[in-house]
């Protein structure tokens, strides 16, 4: 199983910068303006989550295991 932890590290003095950084299968981190947390995804995003989501599926497992999962469905919760 693949995990990854995703937690606001950080706000700026003036409260509209939030860093966000992602441990666990890889380590990143992000500058978000608080103003766009409130923006609908993009396509791009949309297509970005689910080649995230599908990949992770697929570490530490061999195809038919990860197309088992997939086919059964993956269900993220925030």
């Amino acid at each position: 199983m693949t995990t990854a932890t995703i937690a606001l590290t950080d706000i700026c003095s003036g409260g509209n910068h939030l860093t966000f950084t992602v441990s666990g299968a890889w380590s990143q981190s992000k500058v978000i303006e608080l103003d766009k947390l409130s923006d609908g995804l993009t396509e791009d995003e949309k297509i970005g989550f689910i080649s995230v989501i599908v990949k992770m599926a697929k570490q530490g497992r061999t195809m038919a295991q990860a197309r088992t999962l997939l086919q059964s469905g993956v269900t993220v919760v925030v």
